[in-house]
This record gives structure tokens, sequence and C-alpha cells, in this order.
């Protein structure tokens, strides 16, 4: 996460929105900031790595916003000189009435959040010297300060295309067109727009999203070798290989089973006993999860193969068999019901390792900006703050280095992580994140209540 902290020294701002002058712009928009940084780079000397840190920052996604509520708002009446073309020196010039819209709102600091993205420690030193020579946002009397923090609290406005405002922000080449623009001698454009969604007092109200995966087929082993949630992909290999099996005997498999023709494609998730007291992570059993955009008689395809698996039993190649029961809508066992895997939630942990589709590198991409966009792949939207390591928060989930990351005769390293993901609303699973996701890992948990059964 990086985050810019803006505090109105004065308790009050002075600035209009640029669609009407005459009223206050609120909550600030990311492009005025953006602008006062580049004000700031271009009075103090064009520093090579100023300019550089800013050009990082106007390639991020729109940030989202922590602000409190505007205030009364209150224009200013003053008399400044005209500026139009051909004008004598303004000593000279006639003074005309203008209104300055200001108002003080509830909080007088302001955070813009970007949650996704991590920059490197020379480019976070140039933003935080640009802030520190930031003295006003708006009007010049609009007195700030303006710092660079690793912590902030949560977004209440967040980017979204149905959202009901809408807010300037930077994007690529915005700091080239605002030099550009300066040295014509013209005033800036208003640059790229983006509707946002405020959160105040209604988050409940939004509809939760979802990712690419809807329907769970659960199964329950009742009879069968333990195996520990770090076999996850032991387990997930030799269902699909049972399922692959069981659903080519009558024909032809369906592309949603097999995935080779490289559009989404059921996922199978092992299924631990995980998040309670004394949870150890065996596996309880397991779910064929089928993508959103299934169509009827593909679903029909692949509940008739599931059938023959949960008639016929499921070899693992080493350890033995496993006999299965098809879970009903309420199986006695808590986290083999399909709620404990898609209850909406704005919080989610990872169960198993959410594989990275790629290495992070210091001067990017981070695990944030790689997760975010794990997250965007299967059609959800970006964490407004993410938490990884090596360990799990949850009860029953070993750390990273205990679980299997390679599938059989796979030889690509990979690198796994456990993370815990605040998204701006909720969210409704099933979700699996990360470049394992079809065979169990980044399989997430959300944010449950006390169910009566502790397993």
């Amino acid at each position: 996460m990086f985050a810019l902290e803006v505090e109105y020294l004065l308790g009050r701002v002075f600035a209009g929105d640029f669609r009407d002058r005459s009223e206050p712009e609120w909550p600030p928009h990311p492009a005025r900031l953006f602008s006062a940084l580049a004000a700031a780079h271009f009075e103090g000397g064009q520093n090579p790595e100023e300019r550089q840190a800013l050009e990082w920052l106007e390639s991020q996604d729109p940030p989202a916003i922590r602000a409190g509520e505007p205030g009364e708002s209150v224009p200013t009446l003053a008399y400044v000189p005209t500026n139009y073309p051909g004008d004598p020196p303004p000593v000279l010039r006639t003074r005309q009435p203008r209104y300055f819209p200001a108002q003080a709102p509830s909080e007088a600091r302001v955070y813009f959040i970007w949650p996704g993205s991590q920059p490197g420690a020379a480019t976070a030193a140039a933003l935080d010297r640009l802030a520190a020579r930031t003295g006003y946002l708006g009007k010049a009397c609009s007195l700030v300060r303006v710092r660079v923090t690793a912590e902030a609290p949560e977004a209440n406005f967040i980017p979204d295309p149905a959202g009901d405002r809408v807010l300037r922000v930077p994007a690529r080449g915005r700091l080239a067109e605002l030099e550009a623009l300066y040295t014509a001698d013209r005033r800036p454009s208003p640059g790229r727009q983006q509707r946002y969604t405020s959160l105040n007092g209604r988050p409940a109200a939004l509809e939760p999203a979802g990712s690419e995966f809807l329907h769970m087929a659960v199964f329950r082993k009742i009879a069968g070798p333990g195996l520990p949630i770090e076999a996850t992909l032991t387990l997930t290999e030799a269902v699909r290989t049972a399922l692959l099996a069981v659903a080519g005997e009558p024909g032809p498999i369906d592309p949603l089973l097999h995935g080779h023709n490289r559009d989404t494609h059921c996922a199978i998730a092992a299924l631990p006993f995980v998040g309670r007291q004394h949870a150890d992570g065996h596996l309880l059993g397991f779910a064929v999860v089928l993508p959103a955009a299934a169509q009827v008689v593909q679903r029909r395809a692949v509940f008739a193969a599931c059938a023959a698996l949960a008639a016929r039993g499921l070899h693992i190649p080493g350890l033995g068999n496993w006999s299965l029961e098809a879970v009903d809508a309420a199986p006695l066992t808590y986290n083999l019901r399909p709620a404990a895997w898609t209850r909406p939630s704005r919080r989610w942990t990872s169960v198993t390792p959410i594989l990275l589709d790629r290495f992070p590198k210091k001067n990017g991409p981070s695990v944030e900006e790689i997760l975010t966009a794990a997250c965007r792949r299967i059609a959800l939207p970006a964490p407004v703050s993410i938490d990884h390591g090596p360990y799990s928060v949850l009860p029953g989930v070993p750390p990273v280095p205990a679980f299997r990351l390679r599938r059989k005769g796979e030889q690509k390293p990979r690198w796994g992580v456990h993370a815990t993901l605040l998204f701006p609303f909720p969210v409704r699973g099933p979700v699996l994140l990360g470049a394992g996701r079809y065979f169990g890992l980044g399989l997430m948990r959300p944010e449950l209540e006390e169910p009566d059964d502790k397993r």
C-alpha cells in the first residue's frame, strides 16, 4: 500500500469544482493533489528522481480516498484583477468581484490510498520530498501539510464505474501535459475523469461483488486415508484426473472441465477444518467449483460427472481410496457448507497459499500490485488494504513453506503468500485467487460470524 496524507492546517478548504467554480470541490480530487505535487517539482529545480516518481504515480490506478463530511459552503467575496489577453500589468488592471467557495470539513485530514501499489525506496523518498514542499491544495489560502504515510484509515470513497460522482484523476502522461500547457501559457485541462462511490452511511446497500466462480458441488469424505491441508495439490490433482475419466466415458469432455480452451473453467478446492480454536487443518472433503459464466447445459454435464465420481469413489495414487458422499444443503460440518466459503464479506483470508503469477521485484511489481491484479483477473474490485506474509491468521492453517506449491511434473518455481484482503464493499465467494486457483491454491475464507457448530 502507498498513501499520502493531506492535513488542512486552518481546518478550511478553498477549492472550486471544475464544473462549477462557485461550488466547493469535495472530496479533493486526486488530480488536484497531483498538480500540487507537480508544481512543487517544477518550482524546486525539476530533480530527475522527483520527475520519475511523479511519472510512477500518474501510472497507478486511481486512488481510494478517506475524507470527512463536507461542511456548510460559505462563499468568500474577493476583488481580483482581471486576467484577459492584452491586459496591462496587474497593478494597472481593474478589479472585479469573485466568490471563492469555502467549507470546513468534519475531518481536517484526507488520505489518498493506492492499496495495490508499493513504490521503491527512492520513489517513495522523492514523493515525500515533493509532499513536504507542497504548501496548499486549491487556493493559496488552503494551507496544507502533505506527507507520505505508512498507515491510513479505511477509504470511504472508492473508484467505481457505476459510482454517482465524478472526480478528476491523474493518468499516464499528465505530468508532460501540465508542463506543455504551462509553457504555452494555457490553463490546465480537467484531464481524465473517474466515477467514485461514497461508502458513507451505506456500505451494506451495495450489491456484493462476485468473482468468476459461483456454484459449488461439495463432497464429504466418509472413509479413506487422512490428508492434511498441506496436501491440497495431491487431492485436487486426483479429483481432476477422476472427473475427466468419468466425464469422458459417454463422449467428449466439456471444456468447462478440462479448460484446454484457455477460458475460465471448473476449479477444485480441498475443504479443510480451519478457522476454529482447535482446528488442525485436516481435509474434510472437496468441492468442484463452477464458474459463474457456465451455461445450464454445461452445469448439467459437470454435475453428472460429479454424481458418477461420488458413486465410484476417489482413488488417490500412492495413498488409497476415498469413499464419498455428496453434501446436501445443510451438512453437520460447518466447513463443508457452501456458506462457509461464499458468505459476502469485506475481509477475506487465505486458507491455502496464493501463488503469484510472477515474482515481485524491488522496482515493481510489488506483492500488493500482483495481488491486486489477481483480484481484477477474477472480476473482483481492488482491495483497499492487503496484509501478506508466510503465515495465515486462521487457526489450523500452516505457513506457506509447509505446502506443496508445484503440480506433478511442473518445474517452474512458484512464490506463494498468505494474505488478508479488505475490499471496499462486500464480496461474495467462492474466492480462489492466483496462479494455482484451479487446483485449490489461493482458497480464501470470508470473515464469518460464529456458527452453532464449531467445526
